[in-house]
């Protein structure tokens, strides 16, 4: 696994990418890449290039705004002391 969890690559510097030895990359490597916008970065499209599996940040985004809804919303709970 490879995680991108920096902002380059991100809008509207879209041609950016880490520096990282993309020609050793594999389909044993997966890249996953905390930015979504642009849905599909060059750090991902290298990687894809050279078979290696990759993901984008929207999922993790979503999941995100899932866990904080419930958190904001569960039910009030009294504490009897």
């Amino acid at each position: 696994w490879i995680v991108n969890t920096t902002p380059v690559g991100m809008y509207p510097d879209i041609d950016a990418k880490p520096l990282l030895p993309y020609e050793a990359l594999t389909d044993n490597h997966f890249l996953y890449d905390m930015v979504y916008n642009p849905e599909e970065t060059m750090f991902l499209k290298e990687g894809r290039l050279r078979g290696a599996r990759a993901q984008n940040g929207l999922r993790m985004l979503h999941l995100q705004a899932e866990a904080s809804w419930k958190i904001w919303n569960a039910p009030k709970r009294t504490v009897c002391l």
